[in-house]
């Protein structure tokens, strides 16, 4: 038998990833790419590789921002 878990928007349940061009768009910077990539480059943004490509860990992010939510 398969379970299928619940889709929940919490984003501290985990594993939510967007790729860098994604979170450009989401954050506002979708023109200036470079932006976001520096900011991968430098670690201010958690990531994690998935494939071969540089994703961008939401959950992580938002621990990041608000260490009140662990």
């Amino acid at each position: 038998m398969n379970e299928e878990s619940e889709f929940s928007p919490d984003l501290l349940a985990g594993g939510y990833y967007v790729t860098a061009q994604r979170f450009a768009q989401l954050v506002g910077l979708n023109d200036r790419p470079a932006i976001v990539q520096a900011w991968i480059d430098q670690g201010a943004i958690p990531t994690c590789r998935q494939g071969g490509q540089v994703m961008v860990d939401l959950g992580a992010l938002l621990l990041m921002t608000q260490p009140d939510q662990a």
